[in-house]
This record gives C-alpha cells, structure tokens and sequence, in this order.
C-alpha cells in the first residue's frame, strides 16, 4: 500500500464533450507567457498536493529557479504522508522495497512505473527493462519513456540499449501526438506535449506543428488559470481501474508544457 502514493504518476484523462480542432496558427509570445503565469498564480494556491505533482514542479525549478515554487514545494512536502524516496523531491527518504514478482493487472503497472524507486538494484534494473520493452500506447507509452527519466534522476545504470530504447520510445510519444487530430483526453495530451518539449530533442520537432498544441493547451485553460479536475479508465495486463486526481496533476503538467515551449531556442 505504501507504493500507491506515486500510483499518481498513472495520469488522467478528461473526455471532453466536444473536440478542439488543432489548426495550425501563429502564437503570440504573450499568449504563452501568460497563461504560464496564470497557471503558476492558480497552483500556489493549491492547499493540498501530491508527490506527482511536486516532481512536475521540480522539473520547471531545475531548469529555471523560481522562488515561489521553491517555497510551494518546501511546503508541500511537508504536508506528504508516508514519503519515500523520489529524485528531486524526497532523495534521502527510504526507497520502496519491490517485489520479486509484479503480479497482475494494475498492481503490475505500479510495480513497473515505481521500480526506479526500489530497492534492490537488481530488481529495480529487472522491471525496468521489462516495462519499456512492451508496445504500448496512451498512457502506458508515457509512461514507459517516464520510468526511463526517473531511474536517469535516481541514478540507475541504464545501458546503452535502454537509452536507445528512451529515444525510441519519445519518437513513439511524438507520432502519436501527431496523429491526434482533436482532443478527447486532456491529461493525456498535456502530458505528452510536456514530454515532447522538456526531454526530447527540439530539433527533430517543427514549431509550426507544436504551436497548435501550445494554442489548445492555452485554449482550454480554466478563468482561474487551473485545468479540469481529470478522470481516467486504465487498462494494463488484462486489468482495467478507474482512477482520478485532482485538477493540480493536470495544471502542474500544462505549466511544464508552456514552461518548456517559453524557454526553447527556436
């Protein structure tokens, strides 16, 4: 039970009642700055928030420090129960003890998603490669590329073929964000621009083609500067649950989204 804190990591989806269409468009610089801005103001707001979510801040705070986030993320994890290690949130707490056997369905995807921050090694170093080595897509695809960057962050020993493996697994991430014509699943579609942007390389991306994802992400900001509550059904290993979280999981990767768009050297 103690690993289900960083089952956060799992994501949302938000079925939209209408779909967005993704006209390409220019983007004013402004447009950009501001809704980041916005989305900032409306998380530091936020009482209550969870480990994902302080991870996804900590990402924007490595690359730009950013003295209220500093102070939000101080915050906030002192208000985390049962903490245990997680790269640049918690690096001195226990790490998760993993099981030798995964066992099925979502229990299964946790134990993969939350093997960078187990112990021992070996184990972690096992689930590992066979979590990235499935074909998969949505949810599972990010995640597989997300293992990848948290064991880098807790300083696994990752072979050159796992890092080949995370360069094609982004290619995966960025394809499909390509294909998606119309939005159905807003966590989701935040996630992978946040991916696309932050980790990958920017010179195999066409601005002209991201600027219509930033436009959507902009356009589907809350007047509070938040984006929706989300709610998802997961299917993994034959296993389908239903799980939710709130609007700052969402929020903190929409702001990873514009933070990364904002700071790239076009």
């Amino acid at each position: 039970m103690k690993r289900l804190f960083l089952a956060n990591f799992i994501g949302c989806l938000l079925l939209l009642a209408s779909c967005i269409s993704l006209e390409e468009s220019a983007l004013p610089e402004t447009d950009t700055i501001g809704a980041y801005h916005r989305a900032r103001a409306s998380m530091l707001t936020e009482k209550k928030i969870n480990s994902d979510v302080l991870w996804v801040l900590a990402q924007i705070q490595s690359n730009e420090p950013d003295n209220g986030i500093e102070i939000f993320i101080a915050t906030g994890k002192k208000g985390t129960r049962n903490p245990h290690y997680l790269p640049g949130v918690f690096p001195s707490e226990p790490k998760i003890d993993l099981p030798e056997h995964t066992g099925q369905g979502i229990e299964c995807y946790i134990t993969y998603v939350t093997a960078p921050f187990g112990q021992p090694r070996d184990m972690a170093l096992y689930h590992l490669a066979n979590f990235i080595a499935g074909e998969n897509s949505g949810y599972v695809l990010t995640h597989q590329f997300l293992a990848l960057v948290f064991a880098e962050q807790a300083g696994l020993p990752i072979s050159k073929e796992m890092r080949m493996r995370k360069d094609e697994l982004h290619k995966k991430i960025v394809d499909e964000q390509l294909q998606t014509d119309s939005i159905d699943c807003m966590d989701l579609y935040m996630e992978r621009v946040a991916l696309i942007l932050c980790y990958g390389n920017k010179k195999g991306v066409d601005k002209k083609r991201v600027d219509p994802w930033i436009q959507t992400i902009i356009d589907t900001q809350l007047p509070d500067g938040s984006w929706p509550l989300s709610k998802t059904t997961l299917c993994y290993d034959g296993a389908t649950t239903f799980l939710s979280s709130p609007r700052s999981h969402t929020t903190a990767l929409a702001m990873l989204a514009l933070h990364s768009y904002i700071n790239l050297d076009w």
